[in-house]
């Protein structure tokens, strides 16, 4: 992105793993989050930015290995908005949060 926010001037406000995606599931945001990286881990995702269950049919798709950015602005009301779902069994994913 080339208007990011450089990373050395944010405050990591801590880390979360997913392991169960076999439900629509929202992010645990702490308080005062405002941006967020998110990596994709062992099965692909579906996800949607606008709090309705996601599927093959609604939403975005990220594959294994993919790394989703929010830092070029204040997203931390669409962080709480945020819902993904595994593609398969075991997916997961990876979230540090800033500030």
């Amino acid at each position: 992105m080339a208007n990011a926010i450089p990373r050395d001037s944010v405050v990591s406000m801590g880390n979360q793993q997913i392991t169960s995606l076999a439900a629509a599931t929202n992010l645990t945001v702490p308080a005062g989050s405002r941006r967020a990286v998110i990596q994709v881990l062992t099965q692909g995702v579906y996800f949607t930015e606008d709090s309705t269950v996601p599927s093959s049919t609604n939403g975005l798709e990220a594959a294994v290995g993919d790394v989703i950015e929010y830092l070029d602005a204040d997203y931390s009301y669409l962080l709480t908005q945020l819902e993904f779902i595994q593609k398969a069994a075991s997916a997961k994913l990876n979230i540090s949060y800033y500030d």
